[in-house]
């Protein structure tokens, strides 16, 4: 009897160790399938780099050859508008080499994004990290304009740009676009690289657009070395054409070396952590033409402004026909800044943040500033420019206390309308000129 006890034990056991085996084995199939499951999609257009991987090469419906490149990302998505399906980037190096014209009258573009009055998805295979790798294996999908595609004429053309309509206001188009790099040859041409003002709806997860393209392909790495200061015109990214009346969200984006990084405008925008740096200006609010309002919120959530000449510059918001000038909101919750003037493109630090029209923007900022390239935050930079710009918006340095002493107070570069309990005095005070460092009490009576 305990003979048949333990056969039928080790039978259990030699059972399930082979379940076991079956169950790891399937799952390795499932995860190769997976893995491989774009370019069995049939959901999905896939598009494969000259250097992709040769199994990405072999399962994707069009491949590139590292020549002309944009003309076969432009059928791929074609493909898509034409038959329903999204887009699916393999990993690799995408080289375009012209900007093309188009017939709906936009911008002339190397890639347009159709308007396929539908939510269209261009999903990278891998996210990129930043550097530089041979092979692209190691640094996700990037798509690179080689400087011979800019026009001789200085005209402004855009590297990637959304189909063109008379307005992007309720146009029908949105876009989900995620894992993918976007480079300019450089910071001296005027460019786009990434035009949304004719998409309506957006979507941006994991984009990296970066204005030293050429010069990283020939080796070179953060932070930059000493690059020019890039023209006004080199645009990283520019958003949506004025009252979008759906949600904009970016997560993950940044735009290094440009004259704007971003081109901020639009309404209901969400910004997370998103970075602008070693650029012209990081960030312009409302500095390209519109259609309609922009008055409803933009929202910044641990973003940065790193080694940029100028600080952000708001120009115009409300209606572009002249009917509504001004308050639109702007919130900004945990910003960083650190500018060094030895970092910095040129070597030598620009404007403070303002308003050109000072006064008309309405907002709350939270913010942290370095003022060397390994510092604690500081407590005595300004920000705004003393200039009324900034006064309607409730801005503090997160590295000033609520409550402190004099002493330590007097240490403050204050922000207009800050409050602070003074611990000696035993009362609030508040700073109403802060570059004259003007406190004062409840009672408007001056406290130094």
């Amino acid at each position: 009897m305990q003979d048949n006890k333990t056969s039928r034990k080790a039978v259990c056991i030699s059972v399930c160790m082979c379940l076991a085996v079956c169950a790891v084995v399937l799952l390795a199939v499932v995860c190769v399938a997976v893995y491989l499951a774009p370019a069995g999609d049939a959901r999905q257009v896939t598009i494969a780099a000259a250097d992709s991987r040769p199994a990405a090469k072999a399962a994707a419906d069009y491949v590139c050859t590292g020549t002309n490149d944009e003309l076969v990302i432009q059928r791929a998505i074609d493909d898509c508008a034409a038959s329903g399906r999204q887009l699916f980037v393999f990993a690799g190096l995408y080289r375009l080499d012209a900007v093309h014209e188009f017939a709906d009258g936009g911008p002339r573009a190397a890639v347009v994004i159709r308007n396929m009055h539908r939510t269209f998805e261009m999903v990278g295979e891998r996210r990129y990290v930043g550097g530089w790798a041979k092979g692209m294996e190691t640094n996700g999908v990037v798509f690179y304009l080689r400087p011979e595609a800019l026009p001789a004429d200085g005209e402004s053309v855009d590297i990637v740009r959304g189909e063109w309509s008379e307005q992007g206001i309720m146009n029908g188009s949105a876009l989900n676009l995620e894992n993918v790099a976007i480079w300019a040859p450089d910071s001296q041409h005027n460019l786009r690289a990434l035009d949304l003002q004719r998409v309506n709806s957006l979507e941006l997860s994991n984009v990296k657009l970066n204005a030293f393209g050429k010069a990283m392909l020939d080796g070179l790495k953060y932070p930059f070395g000493n690059p020019p200061s890039p023209v006004v015109g080199n645009i990283g990214i520019t958003l949506t054409d004025g009252s979008n009346n759906v949600p904009v969200n970016l997560v993950n984006v940044s735009a290094t070396g440009f004259g704007q990084g971003f081109q901020v405008g639009g309404e209901h925008v969400v910004m997370v952590n998103c970075a602008a740096t070693f650029g012209l200006y990081g960030y312009t609010f409302g500095n390209y033409p519109y259609h309609c309002a922009f008055n409803h919120p933009i929202t910044m959530i641990n973003c940065c402004d790193e080694q940029n000449v100028n600080m952000p510059l708001f120009v115009s918001c409300g209606d572009n026909g002249g009917e509504l000038h001004g308050l639109q909101e702007v919130t900004m919750v945990s910003f960083n800044f650190e500018r060094v003037a030895e970092h910095v493109p040129g070597k030598k630090l620009g404007d403070l943040m303002r308003e050109t029209r000072p006064g008309t923007w309405r907002g709350q900022i939270g913010f942290t500033t370095q003022p060397k390239w390994n510092a604690v935050n500081s407590v005595d930079l300004p920000l705004w420019a003393e200039d009324g710009s900034g006064t309607g918006f409730r801005t503090v340095n997160n590295a000033h206390k609520p409550a402190c002493t004099s002493a330590e107070r007097r240490t403050y570069y204050p922000q207009y309308m800050q409050q602070v309990f003074d611990l000696d005095l035993n009362k609030l005070l508040i700073c109403i000129d802060p570059a004259k460092r003007l406190w004062v009490d409840a009672l408007g009576t001056p406290c130094p």
